[in-house]
């Protein structure tokens, strides 16, 4: 029997919730988690995100948006998104989940300008940063911003309930590019952001904003983003957080 995830969120019960279990779930036959299992995607990742869809599925959260509070639910139910930090930026590490027909299709994804080089290795939750965040989000709306369609992401755990005060939402950025990576030899940084290729965000906002769960893991800092939810490095050690604000090459000037 699989173990329920501790998370650290603050919820409102709003219905009786859902009757069966999301590892139970089949596409023709098979078990989603089955099909899941196959494509590789990290298996603590893909627990905790099965995991969070059953324990909340039919509740609300209480989020921040512009100068109040509102509330979210898991309103879209049809894909889901994890990224695995434990792999560097020149790695295809965002898991864009059809949770209707059990596919997976694997993605580049930007880390923050201090999170690290290719690896990522140092996380917060703290202003001005310029750090990825850990933890379970909930996607907001769309909105016009300096990288064009852009979306919000609601911070649901200690370790990231700051990302919409942060403006950390997911948008598209031409430092995302095979280009990128073969003159680099990693993908470029954002300001915190899991900035995708423009292409690859004009794909996917549409099918994943509003209501849409999306996790971002790393497998060496799940648990310390819960004891300390202010900064995770990876070892702990506070000598390997990287400053590269002034180490950015032209592409990622623009944040």
């Amino acid at each position: 029997m699989k173990s329920l995830c501790s998370v650290s969120l603050i919820l409102l019960i709003t219905s009786q919730g859902w009757a069966g279990s999301w590892y139970e779930k089949k596409v023709e036959g098979k078990l989603l988690y089955d099909l899941f299992k196959e494509a590789d995607i990290p298996l603590p990742a893909l627990e905790r995100t099965f995991e969070f869809l059953d324990l909340n599925e039919e509740k609300e959260f209480k989020v921040n948006l512009h100068q109040e509070q509102t509330t979210k639910k898991i309103a879209n139910k049809d894909y889901a998104v994890i990224i695995d930090y434990s792999k560097p930026s020149s790695s295809r590490r965002l898991y864009f989940l059809n949770l209707k027909e059990g596919k997976v299709e694997k993605y580049y994804v930007a880390h923050g300008v201090n999170t690290g080089e290719d690896e990522a290795i140092s996380f917060s939750n703290q202003m001005d940063s310029r750090k990825s965040s850990l933890g379970f989000f909930i996607t907001g709306s769309s909105y016009q911003g300096s990288h064009g369609e852009s979306l919000f992401l609601h911070g649901l755990e200690k370790s990231n309930d700051r990302a919409f005060e942060r403006a950390i939402v997911m948008h598209g950025a031409d430092y995302v590019s095979l280009d990128f990576l073969e003159k680099y030899g990693r993908m470029g940084r954002s300001w915190g952001c899991p900035a995708v290729s423009p292409a690859i965000n004009k794909k996917l906002l549409p099918l994943i904003k509003n209501g849409a769960v999306f996790y971002a893991y790393h497998k060496d800092l799940m648990a310390v983003t819960q004891t300390s939810p202010t900064i995770q490095n990876v070892g702990n050690d506070q000598k390997n957080t990287p400053e590269n604000s002034n180490k950015v090459v032209l592409e990622e000037l623009n944040p």
